[in-house]
């Protein structure tokens, strides 16, 4: 019994003495998700960082106990480092969608890198370049329709993954990421470009070890008075493929029939318009133009990239412009793609179905 006692004790003091040592902005935090990971440090985290966690649980209405077991997370020292929080249909990322980032996202300015990819983010908050520490930022797949004009107060930034969003135009602040190696701002509806962005030096032609290019920006509509750097990329009409980004396919700026305002023009290369209406309810078209006859298959996919209906299957189609529907009636609502394959290229487009 006497042991048994002089056990507890020994606990409560240890006990006390850890909740002491944490600094008066800090929480100590007895219990930890298996998705939470230290680094350095002890159990003490910043009150600030959690408070963005929390907001962004409480935000978006997400089914969690504590900020802490959002998705997948690494802290140092009592900061918040990295944070997945993609929604991958795993267990690395979210449980739910996220549609709003909150306004105290900025508390994370030790953050190093953010993974928001497949959610269904329209805007970044003021407080975004607050976050000065971002070296690599993951935003693909979502509804960014604009970029903060001062985007570039996030200076560490070494990797940004603008890709498979709503965007038409990038802010000229972009042009202060000195640091900037990957900038991937394909399948976007970006029409212009700031004047300045020859300056960044990113390597526009070439591609890592792994293939992956420095530069993209294929599936946008930049049709005239495009920049020299960007025009005569190797990867101006480049892109990658919209599930797991395994490798690279061809998507060519959308000029001519594609885009909606010029129905007339029949564009030289393979190409997909958007689906419209999206989000739909419960049928979209799209146009395909083939410069060349040749096998078509179109396929719809769900978001984990299974295949769950085919609107062509390897047809021979001689060259022309041809007009597709989609109906989804029968399922139900989410996030689905449109594989379209011609030849050796594969376009994707993502669509929202909203009953």
């Amino acid at each position: 019994m006497r042991l048994a006692y002089t056990i507890m004790v020994l606990c409560l003091i240890s006990r006390s003495e850890i909740f002491g040592q944490c600094d008066s902005s800090y929480t100590y935090q007895d219990s930890l998700p298996s998705s939470l990971t230290i680094i350095l440090g002890d159990s003490c985290f910043f009150d600030e960082d959690l408070a963005a966690l929390d907001s962004l649980v409480a935000l978006n209405t997400l089914v969690y106990n504590s900020g802490l077991e959002l998705g997948t997370q690494t802290w140092s020292n009592g900061r918040l480092k990295i944070l997945v929080a993609g929604n991958y249909g795993n267990s690395s990322g979210v449980n739910d969608t996220i549609f709003s980032l909150p306004d105290n996202i900025g508390n994370w300015d030790q953050m190093t890198s953010l993974y928001l990819e497949w959610n269904r983010i329209a805007m970044l908050p003021q407080s975004f370049s607050n976050l000065t520490n971002l070296r690599s930022l993951y935003i693909s797949n979502n509804l960014l329709d604009s970029i903060n004009t001062d985007f570039g107060d996030v200076s560490e930034l070494y990797f940004l993954d603008l890709g498979y969003n709503n965007l038409e135009t990038i802010p000229a602040s972009i042009c202060s990421l000195q640091n900037l190696t990957y900038l991937w701002l394909f399948n976007n509806e970006i029409n212009t470009m700031p004047s300045c962005l020859c300056s960044l030096n990113l390597d526009w032609d070439n591609t890592d070890n792994a293939f992956y290019p420095y530069f993209a920006i294929g599936g946008n509509e930049l049709c005239e008075d495009v920049l020299s750097c960007v025009e005569n990329s190797s990867h101006f009409h480049s892109s990658l493929d919209q599930f797991y980004y395994s490798f690279m396919v061809t998507d060519s700026q959308r000029c001519g029939s594609m885009s909606v305002s010029n129905p007339d023009i029949v564009p030289s290369e393979f190409s997909v318009s958007h689906p419209f209406p999206n989000p739909f309810n419960a049928q979209t078209r799209f146009k395909v133009h083939l410069p060349n006859s040749g096998e078509l298959t179109i396929n719809v996919l769900n978001i984990l990239g299974q295949e769950i209906d085919k609107i062509i299957s390897e047809g021979q189609m001689p060259s022309g412009t041809y007009e597709f529907n989609w109906n989804a009636e029968f399922y139900p609502s989410g996030i689905y793609f449109i594989k379209v394959t011609s030849q050796n290229q594969k376009i994707f487009r993502k669509i929202l179905l909203s009953k």
